[in-house]
């Protein structure tokens, strides 16, 4: 299992540290966002970004990552309580259907053939958001690995010139077991709670039971 990402209050501001390096982390460079490229081997460009494959709590329902970062933000007054109480409104509805049953990873048969055998493309539904920082959020639609059926899997996508490194990122390679610091404001945490809520139904009641256990209930 990967390593929760480490998020914590430093003079009012919310920072998370970030493995560029490790294998069986969460969090990898890609190329435009789209290929992943081995950061050690790879001089970064200002085409690449960090994918962070986000979660809110683990299995004893306590908040990691975003979860700790909608509490530090809510205790510190960087966002409201009218402002997550509207968001939980407006974006857990329960007339909205979540994204994984709104849409259906389908395949397209080609007539391109590849020595004996058809090309099939495999189309997976995406969400996709973009933030005034150059950071994007998405949500894609998964096949359950254990399970018949489908998952929606929440990513933030941060350029890797919006990090804080010992030095810029850019023009050089990741250093061995480097971690470097992303510094989310909320906007990045409004968007990544709206993505969760749509995601899925389970989602849905996770988060709105998180969000309860941090400021109480603001719905009926």
């Amino acid at each position: 299992m990967s390593e929760e990402i480490q998020c914590k209050l430093k003079q009012q501001q919310i920072e998370c540290e970030l493995p560029l390096t490790k294998p069986t982390s969460k969090v990898r460079v890609k190329r435009k966002g789209i290929e992943p490229i081995p950061a050690r081997q790879t001089r970064m460009t200002d085409e690449d970004y960090v994918e962070w494959q986000i979660s809110y709590q683990n299995e004893n329902k306590s908040p990691v990552e975003l979860g700790i970062m909608i509490k530090l933000a809510y205790e510190n007054g960087i966002v409201s309580k009218e402002e997550l109480c509207d968001i939980v409104k407006n974006y857990g509805n329960p007339k909205i259907r979540p994204f994984d049953e709104e849409f259906r990873i389908t395949r397209e048969p080609q007539l391109q053939t590849y020595m004996e055998f058809h090309v099939i493309f495999e189309k997976t539904p995406i969400l996709h958001h973009d933030l005034r920082d150059g950071c994007y959020i998405e949500v894609a639609l998964r096949h359950k690995q254990r399970a018949v059926g489908y998952q929606s899997m929440v990513y933030i996508y941060i350029p890797v010139k919006n990090l804080l490194a010992s030095k810029p990122l850019i023009g050089r390679y990741a250093n061995a077991n480097e971690v470097v610091l992303w510094r989310p404001g909320k906007e990045h945490i409004l968007g990544l709670l709206k993505a969760f809520l749509i995601a899925s139904e389970k989602h849905r009641k996770d988060i709105k039971e998180l969000i309860q256990r941090i400021i109480g209930a603001c719905w009926s």
